[in-house]
């Protein structure tokens, strides 16, 4: 089925436990602090509906049914530049950017598993021998049969890590006891996006050291399973549509799970007990959504390019030769993450299940360039603008006829109505100026991995060690013999990468 906004809001009305500040939400659908969100996303699932967006928000699978995008197997360049519009489509209409976290995105993270089960369920500890690919398989099926959304907690909690027991004292979650029914896990997840707006939660670790087997715990869980409870910081929504046309659509919350005594079925277990797989593999859960996040920070930096020079054009500097350079440059920004998800792709590759993917090392360059140069950007935008963007009036004084006429006559540009400066200036506002839109910079900023871990992974892949293919044409000049890749670095590299067959393109 492909799934409707009202069949989402329904579905979050089941009794999970979610605080927002210090405040218990009965309804996150209907609450102030959680209410625009999940509206939010209930466009999402609508916007599958719309007439007009048939083909690029849905396709027809082999069995003749139509189904969401989310869940389209592309298996050559092509069919991945499909998939890309569709991410375009919906970040674009989903305020460009600003709901980094939909089910789309989500939800991508679970090709890995599906893609290649096998070594998932084999490299378990403390599984009885219980073949996990089951479980994966028809996870994977349901959650695309029903088009949920799949919440993601990865991240375990910042711990003091000069103390010898650190990792004996942490509240991390972890296995307390398994039975045949499933597993028994108590702790904690520290940071958790969206989690109020999902269906289930997707566990999983990022490996650190002396991290011991009953942490790593890869599965998932429905958000209203007993013993869950969603603890979420406080909101950043404005709820004025007028005055905060961005920062008023929502905030999908960033979270910290509590897990106490909480049963995982088997059925729902993808992994367990092992710190050495966790060390290899899991890494590539969020390749996909890394290159969606590329896609989005592509769309946000046309966004930045656009507010610029509509601001520049109003108030009638676009025309001087320095603007003009200054505006280039954001063209540039905007262009170079483009030729980034355009390489990404047709350079990409066949997983072992025959997907094609982007390449991922020029999607994680791509995303380690916007991340260098965005705060530079965003500065240029504001500096454009100048005291437009924080000194311009709110609706409600612009409708007081006593000051209304002055005010027109501050705000008349070049170009445009007077109030068209104030929709420019509140949407630069919001996203640049205000606690909603330093929560987006913050997001992007970590999103899966920092920079110096996109660079850190960079120099872990085997065509990237001193033996690797990026020395070829060195050693060649050089005179010196070729080497071999370190086998770790191999296994980094090409684990998800199905070696007999070439790329798809």
């Amino acid at each position: 089925m492909i799934r409707t906004g009202e069949q989402f809001l329904e579905s979050l009305r089941d009794g999970r436990v979610v605080y927002v500040g210090g405040e218990l939400i009965d309804d996150v659908t209907t609450h102030p602090k959680t209410r625009a969100q999940a509206a939010r996303l209930a466009e999402f699932y609508d916007l599958h509906h719309k007439p007009e967006l048939q083909d690029i928000m849905t396709f027809v699978d082999e069995d003749g049914e139509r189904r969401s995008m989310m869940w389209y197997r592309h298996v050559n360049a092509e069919e991945l530049t499909r998939k890309r519009h569709y991410l375009e489509t919906v970040i674009k209409k989903l305020g460009a950017g600003s709901t980094p976290r939909t089910p789309a995105a989500n939800n991508y993270c679970l090709l890995t598993y599906a893609d290649d089960p096998q070594p998932w369920s084999d490299q378990s500890i403390g599984t009885d021998g219980r073949d996990l690919t089951v479980g994966i398989r028809e996870f994977y099926q349901m959650v695309s049969d029903n088009d949920y959304n799949c919440a993601l907690a990865f991240i375990d909690p910042q711990v003091d890590r000069s103390k010898d027991r650190t990792q004996v004292d942490s509240p991390a979650l972890r296995i307390v006891s398994t039975n045949d029914e499933g597993i028994i896990v108590r702790g904690v997840k520290a940071v958790a996006t969206g989690v109020p707006f999902a269906d289930f939660l997707h566990m999983g670790v990022f490996v650190r050291p002396g991290m011991p087997g009953e942490e790593v715990i890869y599965g998932a869980i429905p958000v209203n399973a007993p013993g869950i409870t969603v603890i979420s910081r406080e909101t950043t929504v404005k709820d004025d549509p007028v005055n905060h046309p961005l920062a008023s659509q929502g905030d999908e919350l960033d979270c910290t799970v509590l897990f106490e005594d909480v049963l995982i079925p088997w059925k729902y277990v993808f992994h367990i007990g092992n710190p050495q797989h966790a060390a290899l593999y899991p890494q590539r859960v969020f390749d996909w959504v890394h290159y969606e996040a590329l896609v989005r920070q592509m769309v946000r930096a046309e966004l930045m390019v656009g507010l610029a020079m509509l601001m520049t054009a109003h108030i009638g500097t676009y025309q001087i030769p320095p603007v003009q350079v200054r505006l280039a440059k954001l063209v540039e920004f905007h262009q170079a993450l483009r030729a980034f998800v355009i390489a990404s792709e047709n350079q990409g590759f066949l997983s072992p299940s025959g997907l094609y993917k982007p390449d991922v090392l020029l999607f994680n360059m791509g995303r380690a360039y916007y991340l260098d140069h965005v705060r530079t950007v965003v500065g240029e935008v504001i500096d454009l603008a100048g005291r437009a963007s924080l000194l311009f009036p709110s609706e409600e004084q612009w409708n007081v006829p006593a000051l209304h006429d002055w005010l027109e006559q501050l705000h008349t540009g070049a170009t445009g109505s007077p109030h068209d400066r104030l929709q420019i200036s509140r949407a630069i506002r919001d996203l640049f100026l205000t606690d909603w839109g330093d929560r987006l910079t913050t997001f992007e900023q970590f999103n899966g991995s920092p920079i110096l871990t996109i660079r850190t992974l960079t120099m872990k892949r085997a065509d990237m060690s001193p033996t690797g293919s990026i020395t070829e044409l060195a050693r060649e000049i050089c005179g010196i013999a070729s080497g071999e890749a370190d086998n770790t670095y191999e296994k980094q590299a090409e684990y998800a990468r199905r070696l007999d067959s070439a790329t798809a393109r």
